[in-house]
C-alpha cells in the first residue's frame, strides 16, 4: 500500500491488488487509499475482517510483529496493461496467495517493470529454508530488488550481501 500512495501521489495511475475487510479498519484503508489516488482492483474489497499487525518496538528501534491475517487476493480486474508492478514481503510467500502474486508477476513479466522487496516477517514467514525458494523464484521474474542486510541475514545466514546478490544474478535476471 505504501508503495502504491507513493507513486499515486507521483502522479502515476495506480491500481493496487490486496485484501481489505468490511470493517472500520477497512473503511479507513479505502479512506487513505481513495484520498491519496489510489484504485483498488474489484476484488479488493472482501467480507471479512481486514487483517492486522501489531508492531513493538524495542530500545534499539528494531520491530518486532503480531500478525491476524488471511492472505487470498482475488486477481480478477487488474488492468489489462500497467508499467509496472511491485510486491514485496508476505505477499509473496504468505499462501493460499504467494501463488497468485508469482502468477501476476509470471503473466506481467514480458510486459512491465517488476520490483520486489522481500521485506522479511519471520514471525509469520516461518523458517528461512523454507521460504527462500519462493523469495527467490519472485527475484528471478524482478527487473529491481530492494533488500536490506537484515533480509540477506535471515534468508541466508551471512552478513556477505555481494555474495547474495551475485547469486541473485544468476537467477536471470538483470
Amino acid at each position: 500500500m505504501n508503495v502504491a500512495v507513493a507513486l499515486s501521489r507521483l502522479g502515476h495511475p495506480t491500481d493496487l491488488l490486496t485484501r481489505i475487510g468490511d470493517d472500520a479498519r477497512g473503511d479507513a484503508i479505502r479512506a487513505h487509499l481513495g484520498e491519496s489516488g489510489v484504485r483498488l482492483t474489484p476484488g479488493s474489497s472482501v467480507s471479512a475482517p481486514t487483517s492486522t499487525a501489531l508492531a513493538r518496538l524495542n530500545a534499539d528501534g528494531a520491530a518486532t510483529y503480531e500478525f491476524d491475517l488471511l492472505w487470498d487476493p482475488d486477481p480478477s480486474g487488474l488492468p489489462a496493461h500497467v508499467e509496472a508492478v511491485h510486491t514485496s514481503s508476505i505477499a509473496a510467500v504468505l499462501e493460499p496467495g504467494a501463488e497468485t502474486v508469482l502468477d501476476v508477476l509470471r503473466r506481467r513479466r514480458e510486459s512491465s517493470t517488476i520490483s520486489y522487496d522481500p521485506n522479511a516477517r519471520p514471525s509469520l514467514m516461518g523458517e528461512a529454508a523454507q521460504v527462500r525458494e519462493r523469495v527467490e523464484a519472485s527475484i528471478a521474474l524482478s527487473d529491481l530488488v530492494k533488500a536490506s542486510d537484515e533480509d540477506v541475514a535471515w534468508l541466508y545466514g551471512t552478513d556477505d550481501v555481494e555474495d547474495v546478490v551475485a547469486g541473485w544474478r544468476d537467477l536471470g535476471r538483470r
